[in-house]
C-alpha cells in the first residue's frame, strides 16, 4: 500500500461563524422534532464536546450530555429502555391503584361526593362539579395545597356549557383548569372541573377517564332520584295546601330537615331558559348554600320556594343567580300559603313582562293598580278586536273617533270639557259618541262598558 493511499483525508477548515450556524441549524431541526437531549460521543472524532454544540443546545433549550469513549451508544439505549420500562410499570401501577381507590369510593353511600374527594386526593388537584345551569354542586379543595377556586371560573363554565365544548384546558387567573362536559350532546348533565397545582400527565388522563364514567353514572342515578324527589315535593306542597302541615313537617324532618318557621316569605320563580326540572335539581344545593330551612316544590309548572321572613334576603340573593323571573309575597300562617303563592306567581308574571332584574313584590303591583296584573300581550289582542271598527273608520278619513273616545272617557263622560279639549261643538261630540256606540255595539252610558273601553284604549297598539 502506497503512502498516498494510507494518508488521512485532508482537513477542511470551516470559518467559526459558519461552523456555529451549522450546529445551530442541526440543533434547531432536532428540537423541532420533539427531541429534548443530545448525547455527544467525545474522543471518537472530536476531543471533548464541541463548544459550538454547547452554545447551540443552550440557545434552543436542549440537554447536552457527554458520552465517553468507553461507553457505547448501545449500552445507553439498553439502559434507557430499562428505565422507560420501569417508569411505564410504575405509571401503570399508580394508575390502577388510583382507579381502584376511586371505584371503591363510588360504592359508598355518598358515592358522588366520595368519588370527587378521592379524585382530588389521587390527582392532587381541586375538583368541582357544576350542574347544567353553571352552578357549583360540589367543590373539593386540592389536598395539601393553597390552590383556590379562581374567581372567574363560573363564567368559564357557563361559556363551555353555552358552546357545548366537551373538553377544555384554560388558564383562569393564574390557575390551570381542565373542564369536561358530562352527558350526551344536547343533554348535558354537568361539568367536571379540575384546578391543577401540578402538571397533568398520562396517568392523570387515564384516571380522569375512569372518573368521568363513574361520575356520569352517578349523575344519571341522581337525576332519577331528583325526578322522584320532585314528585314527592309537589305532593308535600299539596298536603300543606290541604291543611296537613304536621304530616308534611314529619316527612320533611325525615328527608331534608324542618319546615321554615312562621311568618313566611313566599317566592315563585318562572324559568326563562332551562326547564323547571333542571332548576329544581340545581336548587337542591341551595339549602346548604343559604344555611337556613327552606321548602321548595314545583308549582303550576313553575317553582315555589318558601323561607322564614328573617332568612328571605339570602334566599332571594341566591336565586338571583338563576335564570328565573321571581315574584315575592308573604303570609303569617300556613293557611295563607295558597293566596301567597298566587300573589307571588302574579308578581313573577309582571316581572317577566317588564323584564325586571330583581324579585318583584306583589305589594308593588298592588300599589300600582289592578291593570299591572293584566297580560299586555293578551290585552292587546282584545283591544285590537274591540276597537277595530273605530280604527277602520278613522283610517278611511271618516272621523277622529279613537281620539274622541279617549278624551271623552278621560273627562268621565262629561261633554263640555271634552268638546273644549277637542275643539269641536258639543253637538258634534254627542254625534260622534252615538256613532262610536253604534260601531262598537255597546252602551257607552254603562260604567262597566266605559271601564272596558278605557282598558282597551290603554292596550291598543299604537
Amino acid at each position: 500500500m502506497t503512502e498516498a493511499a494510507t494518508s488521512s483525508v485532508a482537513e477542511e477548515h470551516v470559518p467559526a461563524e459558519r461552523l456555529q450556524r451549522i450546529y445551530d441549524d442541526y440543533v434547531r431541526l432536532v428540537a423541532a422534532h420533539g427531541v429534548i437531549a443530545i448525547g455527544f460521543g467525545s474522543d471518537v472524532v472530536h476531543r471533548g464536546v464541541a463548544a459550538e454544540l454547547t452554545r447551540a443546545c443552550r440557545r434552543y433549550g436542549l440537554i447536552l450530555f457527554d458520552v465517553p469513549y468507553e461507553i457505547s451508544f448501545m449500552d445507553l439505549l439498553q439502559e434507557a429502555a430499562l428505565v422507560m420500562q420501569r417508569d411505564d410499570s410504575a405509571r401503570t401501577s399508580r394508575s390502577l391503584r388510583a382507579q381502584k381507590a376511586i371505584a371503591n369510593a363510588a360504592t359508598r353511600r355518598d358515592g358522588l361526593n366520595a368519588t370527587l374527594r378521592e379524585t382530588g386526593r389521587q390527582l392532587g388537584c381541586g375538583v368541582a362539579l357544576y350542574d347544567p345551569l353553571g352552578h357549583a354542586v360540589t367543590r373539593v379543595d386540592a389536598p395539601g395545597t393553597v390552590v383556590e377556586t379562581p374567581s372567574g371560573l363560573a363564567d368559564v363554565v357557563k361559556e363551555s356549557l353555552s358552546a357545548e365544548q366537551r373538553f377544555r384546558s384554560v388558564v383562569v387567573g393564574s390557575t390551570e383548569v381542565i373542564l369536561q362536559l358530562l352527558g350526551e350532546p344536547g343533554s348535558i348533565t354537568g361539568v367536571l372541573v379540575l384546578t391543577l397545582s401540578k402538571g397533568f400527565d398520562d396517568v392523570s388522563r387515564n384516571v380522569l377517564s375512569s372518573v368521568l364514567a363513574l361520575v356520569s353514572v352517578s349523575l344519571e342515578q341522581n337525576q332519577v332520584l331528583s325526578r322522584m324527589y320532585s314528585t314527592l315535593r309537589e305532593a308535600l306542597l299539596q298536603l300543606i295546601l290541604s291543611g296537613n302541615v304536621s304530616v308534611t313537617g314529619h316527612i320533611m324532618e325525615r328527608l331534608w330537615g324542618s319546615l321554615p318557621a312562621l311568618p313566611l316569605t313566599v317566592l315563585v320563580g318562572i324559568p326563562m331558559k332551562a326547564d323547571m326540572a333542571q332548576h329544581l335539581r340545581s336548587i337542591e344545593a341551595l339549602q346548604t348554600e343559604v344555611s337556613c330551612p327552606i321548602f321548595f316544590a314545583p308549582y303550576r309548572g313553575d317553582i315555589a320556594v318558601v323561607a322564614h321572613d328573617a332568612d328571605a334576603d339570602p334566599v332571594v340573593n341566591a336565586l338571583a343567580t338563576y335564570d328565573l323571573a321571581i315574584g315575592r309575597s308573604s303570609c303569617a300562617s300556613w293557611e295563607g300559603l295558597a293566596h301567597a303563592l298566587e300573589e307571588a306567581r302574579r308578581a313573577a308574571e309582571v316581572g317577566l313582562r317588564h323584564g325586571a332584574d330583581r324579585a318583584m313584590s306583589f305589594t308593588e303591583i298592588w300599589r300600582n293598580g289592578v291593570t299591572d296584573l293584566i297580560d299586555a300581550s293578551d290585552a292587546a289582542h282584545v283591544a285590537r278586536r274591540s276597537l277595530a271598527p273605530l280604527v277602520e273608520n278613522d283610517a278611511v278619513g271618516h272621523g277622529d273617533l279613537i281620539r274622541t273616545l279617549r278624551t271623552w272617557l278621560r273627562h268621565h263622560g262629561r261633554v263640555a270639557p271634552a268638546s273644549r279639549e277637542l275643539g269641536v261643538h258639543r253637538h258634534t261630540l254627542e254625534n260622534r259618541i252615538r256613532q262610536i256606540a253604534e260601531l262598537v255595539d255597546m252602551d257607552l252610558e254603562d260604567f262597566d262598558v266605559q271601564i272596558e273601553l278605557g282598558l282597551a284604549l290603554r292596550y291598543l297598539p299604537s
